[in-house]
């Protein structure tokens, strides 16, 4: 087979995954010899995976997928999933010592997120304790962000989701937000603003 084609990289790539993740070319013999040539023992789907950053998919009910990963749920409780919306929201960075400054945002966040009718003061008084400097509420939070986010992303590619920074400053999460992709309408204005 010398036929070339000429296919843009990122196309032939997404191509190439999708094969290999559906294992569409297991009767051809040429391409497996040629893969396991190139990999030498390595997982085929690690291999092309293992370096991609994935998008992160945000749909109407506030749900989280990471899009390139896997077609799981990122499940994180009404609170975590609250502080990751807003660190998504500020790729600048967040202060937690001043997170108090983002009340209001993280309760606009967290009544978005909160699929029921809750008692505003209920919410006020759980947020209150969250941008409490005293509280541990907030590293709480962030611990739970990293195990849900670890179950579908990995520990090689935590990187681009963790809430990252040193104690006393500003704490943000890496992944550039062009791959961060808002379905539910308010959330995607506050994204945008």
């Amino acid at each position: 087979m010398n036929d070339k084609a000429h296919i843009p990289y990122h196309t032939a790539r997404r191509f190439l995954i999708d094969l290999i993740k559906n294992n569409d070319f297991s009767g051809d013999d040429e391409i497996i010899k040629l893969l396991h040539s190139i990999l030498q023992g390595k997982s085929c789907l690690n291999y092309f995976t293992d370096g991609v950053v994935s998008r992160i998919r945000i749909d109407k009910e506030t749900r989280i997928f990471l899009l390139d990963y896997s077609d799981q749920e990122v499940k994180m409780p009404c609170l975590p999933k609250t502080v990751f919306l807003l660190f998504l929201i500020h790729p600048e960075g967040v202060n937690f010592k001043g997170m108090r400054a983002y009340l209001q945002e993280l309760y606009n966040i967290y009544q978005i997120v909160m699929k029921k009718n809750i008692e505003a003061d209920k919410i006020k008084q759980i947020l209150s304790n969250l941008v409490d400097p005293m509280s541990n509420s907030i590293y709480e939070a962030c611990s739970i962000i990293r195990n849900r986010l670890l179950k579908v992303a990995g520990p090689s590619r935590m990187k681009f989701y963790d809430i990252t920074g040193k104690r006393g400053g500003c704490h943000h999460i890496t992944l550039d937000r062009e791959l961060v992709i808002v379905e539910h309408e308010k959330l995607e204005k506050m994204m945008n603003r």
